[in-house]
């Protein structure tokens, strides 16, 4: 049989993380609420009794009253907020608050300069605590120079900027070519917010309050630019005329050298009083030269950009104090939810070829599955929730209005058993190609009945739904259809059920679960369904995903989520975590010394000086034969192979370079390190806890030419502080300090 290349490709694309994770305590005051809801009574009605009282007369003319019908009980949902909202310590102390460490101004004639306040001695700290004062900071150079129009990105340099370049020189606007990595500043922007709603948590200062507020506005912000209730984005910039001036405070784009298509659009109008004046007055020059702006943004939203604003603003909103911004968030997020359009491939066990290609999938996989887990070649149908594209061919059909309900009528059905199931699924995946900009266009899809994470992030999204606003259909989603008809609690005990050799792991995304499981635990009051999810966290993420990744951000939320019974490994977790974040700072080094209290950026660490300063026991590896076939296995799809979901980097052959590996294909690849490595000798990146921590070499352009914000070093922090892992710093806040007078 002749199949497309596209078809094959999208099997293997749905197929690729069929067992994966899609797409990681002290005592605090319970305050779990389950949600008013007047509609659904308490209970049931008392039954008839079997004998009727004697007072009674039988009637035998009397109508006979048929037999209520069975009805199917919803277990309740008990929620609760995340977060307790701290109290003010410095109310009444005569303090005032501030949030830009070492940040100065002239007030009334006084010099001040934001410092570090110690709430219990009424005194300010002459040397904070090494890992407060990093913390910090990198806080400080994030929200000054790493936050363009509230955005999470990189600052890329002009010029290279050695370890040690102090912050007067690398900070000049000359010296900043631009604001970049915005193509992920969905998720980063989110991950800078949750950092800072974990630090107003710990503070309970009015500036970190308003810090928080800043945060949450600009991600719903990145809503509302769209004019499309619940539909997300990766970023908003304004588009100059080429020529126009810089403007290194502002994420700017310049015609000429950036290219427009379908993904890119025009800000809304009802949204451009939200952004700054840039967006709408554009920029003036030297010369008194207006350049007007184009408000635009850009869409194609990922699964992994939307955890942004789904892990950050369910953590923020019970201790949000403007009840219409709290309805912004409810409205947005379930928004999100409702839109979300279901599609179903249907008879699948009639169709062989294809359950012998799914068969031919698993036994290819390294398994570790469980007694009792579900076995996915009996699967009959398969449920994808999508998020349709807005762009330039549907743009005058694209429904803009916020849906009333959660999909549970499927938009497309595919049927395994018909004729044209061939045909009909290479048009589906050819809708999932965000590039192509057609009509049915789809910017990501969750399959919550094959996929780990997938089925995490629906349950994560109706249980916020319904504590936003306690309207039942969210619940009988949970419970009925993601936990009941799509098994999304057993699924989810197959999250970590196929691991990728680390040779072909392109993407290590475990992240973009986790956090939203972690997120929901911390939602969920006591109930069968957390303490199921518990243990799945323990035994999917914690056991066969993460715990030899060396990823300290999960460790801390594994710790600190999962009661003692449950989490076995939680001291282990937390001897690495605790260790590695205090050795986590600048990586640039200095006569082999690292200068942790400067920013991270893009420099080169050989595999000789990564392995020279390792622990012993680290060493370079090459793939194993087994390793080597799982990387390059390919899957038989009626007659036909394709390749599997793993695929090697390969690099080109040179028999000098001691670093490589000679495959048994006679390709070869680089050499990894055996075991995660150190986070100080560990390769740049934008957030460390979402890439290879086995990578012994990469290149990185100019020396120190890129330097990330640092939220990866602040919000695990922040964390292991709300928890109590952290002890140090405790009731230390940021205030105003006089120094001396000023004019």
């Amino acid at each position: 049989m002749k199949v497309g290349i596209g078809f094959l490709c999208g099997l293997a694309l749905v197929l690729a993380a069929a067992c994966g994770g899609g797409s990681g305590s002290q005592d605090v005051v319970d305050n779990s609420v389950t949600p008013d809801v007047t509609d659904v009574p308490d209970a049931l009605p008392d039954a008839v009794p079997d004998v009727l009282p004697t007072d009674v007369e039988d009637d035998a003319d009397a109508p006979v009253t048929p037999d209520a019908p069975d009805v199917k009980e919803i277990p309740p949902l008990p929620l609760k907020a995340p977060l307790v909202t701290p109290a003010d310590p410095l109310l009444n102390t005569g303090k005032v608050s501030c949030s830009v460490y070492q940040q100065a101004r002239c007030e009334g004639g006084a010099q001040q300069v934001c410092g570090v306040y110690d709430t219990a001695t009424s005194a300010f700290v002459a040397e904070p605590d090494p890992l407060l004062r990093r913390v910090l900071l990198f806080e400080r150079w994030r929200d000054l120079y790493s936050s363009p129009d509230g955005l999470t990105s990189e600052i890329v340099f002009n010029a290279a900027t050695p370890p040690g370049t102090p912050e007067s020189e690398w900070s000049s606007p000359d010296r900043v070519s631009s604001q970049e990595g915005m193509g992920d500043s969905g998720i980063w922007t989110g991950w800078t917010v949750v950092g800072n709603i974990l630090r107003y948590s710990q503070t309970g200062t009015d500036a970190d309050y308003e810090r928080m507020e800043k945060g949450v506005r600009t991600l719903l912000t990145m809503y509302d630019v769209t004019g499309v209730p619940g539909y997300f984005i990766r970023y908003y910039f304004a588009l100059l005329p080429e020529g126009a001036p810089k403007a290194p405070d502002h994420i700017v784009r310049y015609e000429g050298s950036f290219t427009l298509n379908h993904q890119k659009r025009d800000v809304a109008p009802e949204a451009l009083a939200q952004l700054p004046a840039i967006y709408r007055d554009g920029i003036t020059d030297s010369e008194g030269k207006n350049w007007p702006a184009r408000a635009m943004w850009q869409g194609r939203p990922s699964i992994d950009q939307n955890t942004g604003p789904m892990n950050a603003l369910p953590m923020a909103y019970s201790m949000l104090r403007d009840d219409a911004l709290k309805q912004r968030i409810s409205h947005h997020l379930t928004c999100y939810l409702k839109r979300l359009q279901r599609i179903e491939v249907i008879n699948l066990q009639q169709n062989p070829d294809l359950m012998a290609s799914l068969m031919s999938y698993f036994n290819a996989g390294e398994l570790m599955v469980d007694p009792g887990d579900l076995d996915f070649t009996k699967l009959d149908r398969l449920v994808a929730y999508v998020q349709r594209q807005i762009n330039t061919a549907n743009e005058e059909t694209f429904d803009r209005s916020c849906p009333a309900n959660v999909q549970l009528v499927p938009w497309r059905t595919i049927d395994a058993a018909s004729d044209t199931f061939l045909g009909d699924f290479l048009e589906l995946f050819n809708d999932m190609d965000t590039s192509a900009g057609g009509e049915n266009q789809i910017d990501h899809y969750y399959f919550p009945n094959l996929r780990g994470g997938d089925a995490v992030h629906l349950m994560h999204l109706a249980a916020m739904a319904y504590q936003f606003t306690g309207e039942e259909q969210y619940r009988t989603f949970l419970f009925d259809e993601v936990i009941g008809n799509m098994k999304g609690l057993e699924v989810a005990f197959t999250a970590g059920a196929f691991e990728q050799p680390k040779f072909c792991s392109h993407f290590f995304g475990e992240q973009l679960t986790y956090g939203s499981w972690w997120v929901l635990l911390g939602m969920l009051g006591d109930s069968d369904l957390k303490t199921q999810l518990q243990q799945a966290f323990h035994d999917e993420m914690w056991s066969k995903m993460l715990r030899n990744k060396g990823n300290a951000d999960f460790y801390l939320m594994y710790a600190g989520e999962v009661p003692d019974a449950i989490a076995t490994g939680k001291q282990e977790a937390l001897t690495y975590a605790l260790t590695q974040l205090a050795t986590m700072g600048g990586n640039g080094f200095v006569d082999g010394q690292p200068l942790l209290d400067d920013p991270r950026r893009a420099y080169t660490l050989t595999p000789e000086f990564v392995l020279a300063n390792a622990p012993e026991a680290i060493e370079a590896v090459c793939p194993t034969q087994r390793e080597f076939e799982l990387c390059t296995t390919e899957v038989d799809f009626m007659g036909l192979k394709i390749p599997g979901q793993n695929l090697m980097d390969y690099t080109t052959c040179n028999e000098a370079d001691p670093w490589q590996c000679k495959l048994p294909n006679d390709k070869c690849t680089d050499k990894m390190s055996n075991d995660a490595l150190p986070v100080g000798l560990r390769q740049y990146t934008d957030w460390l806890w979402q890439r290879n921590p086995y990578a012994l070499r990469k290149g990185v352009g100019l020396e120190g030419g890129v330097q990330e914000p640092g939220a990866d070093l602040s919000e695990p922090y922040w964390n292991a502080r709300r928890y109590g892992f952290i002890t140090q710093g405790a009731g230390q806040v940021l205030a105003w300090e006089t120094t001396g007078t000023c004019d």
